[in-house]
């Protein structure tokens, strides 16, 4: 008899979700979008135990094994990824995670050098080795630089007193 097979791409993506989740402080809530345009996952950040509107967007990449070169992790983005979490009001966060590892590597798309032009389909993201979210200082790598770009955008369309 013949049913349906789990693919290993299945297991591979959830053990990713799942090793992201574990990183994060605790108190932080975590959202799966329903459909998938580039935001695998949305963050949102507790402070103290009050949630004061931070939030990051987070998109989730795996292999089985490294692919690394010069110290960096490599991840295949598609261009028109790139242009819609670039183009989002919220801080985006890239992430690779290593099965073989069970670690995981983290950039900021500001980070991120873009493609060399608007045709590419898709193109190359090299994400440090040492950025690990099993030893990310979560308020002085993310926390502080969410609350600077979240006031910079508030303040540049609040009404002045």
């Amino acid at each position: 008899m013949q049913y349906p097979s789990r693919h290993n791409n299945h297991t591979l993506e959830q053990k990713s979700e799942s090793h992201f989740r574990h990183s994060l402080p605790q108190g932080w809530t975590v959202t799966k979008p329903a459909a998938d345009y580039g935001q695998d996952l949305n963050i949102e950040i507790s402070e103290q135990g009050q949630m004061r509107g931070l939030d990051l967007i987070v998109q989730l990449k795996a292999s089985a094994e490294s692919n690394s070169i010069n110290n960096n992790e490599r991840i295949q983005l598609n261009t028109s990824t790139y242009n819609y979490l670039w183009d989002n009001i919220r801080v985006v966060m890239l992430v690779k995670f290593i099965e073989s590892e069970n670690e995981a590597y983290w950039i900021l798309l500001k980070d991120v050098t873009p493609p060399n032009s608007a045709e590419q389909k898709e193109f190359t993201v090299y994400i440090p080795r040492q950025n690990r979210t099993s030893t990310i200082n979560w308020e002085n790598d993310i926390v502080n630089y969410v609350r600077d770009i979240t006031h910079k955008k508030i303040k540049a369309v609040r009404p002045k007193k």
